[in-house]
């Protein structure tokens, strides 16, 4: 059942993305930190108008959240199905939109390739082919326990996860999600 809900804007200068960084004692617990999603409440904007029912929309999505007068277009940013509530942020820039750190699960197939468990831990220099991005974006695969971690030299579109991508080390494809 499609139930109308509450479309509410984040500004890119909300102290949400301005967070000070803690202090890690170990590169597994700055992974974990920074690949988890940024959680946002109605009092974290302003409100902006309303949708039609959250199944209608996915994180990144520009058209169909019909709210006017922005100088720049507004992207999903966050989806809360409880709260029945669409997060947006303005432009394709918004830092609710980016990301330096993927999560991508636990027990990772990699083809052909066995790294050690302290390779893995160090960081293995990988470059990530995808179809929203014309360059190869150069990133760092890190496992810890059995959760695998993208690492990007420079923060991604955070909708790579929602499209397929191929792991590329030396030249050949390890993974495909």
């Amino acid at each position: 059942m499609t139930q109308k809900g509450q479309i509410v804007e984040i500004p890119a200068s909300s102290p949400i993305y301005s967070r000070e960084l803690p202090r890690f004692h170990s590169k597994k617990d700055e992974l974990i930190w920074k690949s988890q999603k940024k959680e946002y409440s109605l009092f974290d904007g302003f409100l902006v108008g309303e949708h039609q029912g959250v199944e209608n929309f996915k994180i990144g999505q520009r058209k169909g959240i019909n709210v006017g007068g922005k100088k720049e277009p507004l992207y999903v940013i966050n989806i809360d199905e409880k709260e029945n509530r669409l997060f947006v942020g303005a432009g394709d820039s918004h830092p609710g939109l980016l990301t330096c750190v993927i999560r991508l699960g636990e027990n990772l197939e990699l083809s052909d390739i066995n790294f050690s468990n302290e390779e893995l831990e160090n960081g293995i220099d990988i470059e990530i082919s995808t179809q929203i991005n014309e360059n190869k974006i150069q990133s760092k695969l890190y496992r810890f326990d059995n959760s695998f971690f993208l690492e990007f030299e420079n923060k991604v579109s955070v909708i790579i996860e929602e499209h397929p991508f191929d792991i590329i080390y030396q030249n050949k494809i390890i993974k495909t999600t």
